[in-house]
């Protein structure tokens, strides 16, 4: 009989002090605001202007992460990133990254970030709406439309 009194005491001392996390977890004043965008307003951050082949809107630029809006039509140049995950889904069209290999002939822009040149021994992917993939720092990529196709994505890039 003890052993239960004992049992129900603790539960009795644990189940007081939840409420108490609860409620600062639940009913802390958010710092943010609440940020919404109707789609015509995402749509037209993406609208490639004419002439153009790239169009981009970064949307969150903070120190540790930013979160940018792309369409592409045509080839990118190759880039490597040596701080940053890139985390992309894609919204809409078709198109391709190329990953991988080695990226020769690049320039070195600072702060790890290599541009331009070719990737040698590549993997090319083929991308469609819904699709994700995560390229970790380091390895470089090629994003591009298929001909006849724009590729619009989302990209979260987070620093390592």
């Amino acid at each position: 009989m003890h052993y239960w009194k004992t049992c129900a005491a603790i539960g009795a001392l644990l189940m007081t002090g939840l409420p108490a996390v609860a409620q600062t977890a639940l009913h802390s004043t958010p710092t943010d605001p609440v940020v919404f965008q109707p789609a015509a307003e995402v749509e037209a951050m993406t609208r490639l202007a004419d002439g153009k082949t790239t169009a981009s809107k970064i949307v969150v630029d903070h120190e540790n992460y930013f979160i940018e809006y792309v369409t592409r039509a045509a080839n990118t140049q190759a880039e490597a990133h040596g701080h940053w995950y890139d985390y992309v889904h894609v919204l809409a069209g078709e198109g391709t990254v190329t990953y991988g290999g080695t990226q020769e002939g690049g320039r070195d822009t600072g702060d790890l970030e290599v541009r331009g040149g070719t990737l040698v021994g590549a993997k090319t992917q083929l991308l469609h709406a819904g699709d994700r993939i995560v390229l970790p720092p380091g390895v470089p990529h090629l994003f591009t439309g298929t001909p006849g196709h724009t590729l619009t994505y989302l990209i979260f890039k987070q620093r390592r």
